[in-house]
């Protein structure tokens, strides 16, 4: 398990090997430069995620992670992923080059088709043929 820490200050314990995405926070978030963490519940954490991604994937082998068009890191567990797959238009002006079927919502990648593929691969997942 490990332990992170909740906006209020309380420690909070994730299963590491249970969590399927880990992304900074957004806006609305409770956190500012925290973490939201996507597990058995959904936690938001004080931790960046250039802090909870590492720590998670060292206890979590497919745990690893795309760019979002900002050079923001998203984490997933590349077996819990459909992908890669073809964003719509829409998103390619926004420069994402490819998507994945994640927690049942499209997540949107700068990296290509290919790539996104071997992310998956190396972690362990099953990518989409490309």
């Amino acid at each position: 398990m490990l332990t992170f820490t909740r906006p209020d200050g309380a420690p909070v314990k994730i299963d590491a090997v249970h969590v399927l995405r880990a992304r900074r926070t957004i806006s609305g978030e409770d956190q500012p430069g925290g973490t939201r963490i996507d597990w058995a519940e959904t936690q938001i954490v004080r931790e960046s995620i250039e802090t909870v991604g590492p720590a998670i994937k060292a206890a979590h082998p497919s745990f690893t992670f795309i760019t979002t068009h900002d050079g923001s890191k998203v984490w997933f567990d590349a077996k819990k992923v459909q992908g890669p797959l073809e964003p719509p238009p829409s998103q390619i002006a926004h420069g994402y080059l490819s998507s994945m079927k994640l927690m049942g919502y499209r997540q949107y990648a700068r990296q290509t088709m290919q790539e996104l593929a071997a992310i998956i691969d190396a972690a362990g997942g099953k990518p989409l043929p490309v």
